[in-house]
């Protein structure tokens, strides 16, 4: 019983410091956390890279949203905010924009984009824009209690 309270005022703690901005929240965990949240990225993008070789299913883009979820509680302290936000709205507006100018300008005779970049590209931008979504959350959280 001992050992569940102990859990439970870990993950309490944690939610705390993700909403007071972050803070080192792998330690407040625990040490196997620490890990965790690069592994999820890696994974991340192992199971991007793959799928986009595969025919998607809905199911493949929540896992990689969660696992995007993860990477963001894990990962991004509340000094990294402002980097991260910046790196993911670059890569999300510049991967829309390349699909629209291959999509609208058309390429040269003979040339042509594969479509496993274009859902590769797809795949990424779910798991990066759902940790840039909790990222934001928590900065619009932190900018209206005024901290």
């Amino acid at each position: 019983m001992a050992k569940n309270r102990c859990s439970i005022q870990k993950v309490l703690k944690a939610v705390e410091l993700l909403f007071r901005g972050g803070g080192d929240l792998p330690k407040v965990v625990g040490k196997g956390v620490s890990l965790l949240g690069p592994a999820a990225f890696y994974i991340g993008l192992l199971i991007a890279l793959i799928a986009a070789f595969i025919a998607p299913s809905s199911w493949l883009y929540v896992g990689l949203a969660v696992l995007g979820v993860i990477v963001g509680l894990l990962n991004v302290t509340a000094k990294e905010t402002g980097p991260f936000l910046f790196a993911s709205i670059a890569f999300i507006v510049t991967a829309l924009g390349m699909q629209s100018l291959i999509t609208l300008a058309g390429l040269p005779v003979g040339l042509t984009v594969p479509a496993e970049l274009t859902k590769l590209a797809a795949n990424v931008t779910v798991l990066v824009g759902s940790a840039a979504m909790l990222i934001a959350l928590r900065a619009i959280y932190g900018m209206a209690k005024g901290t």
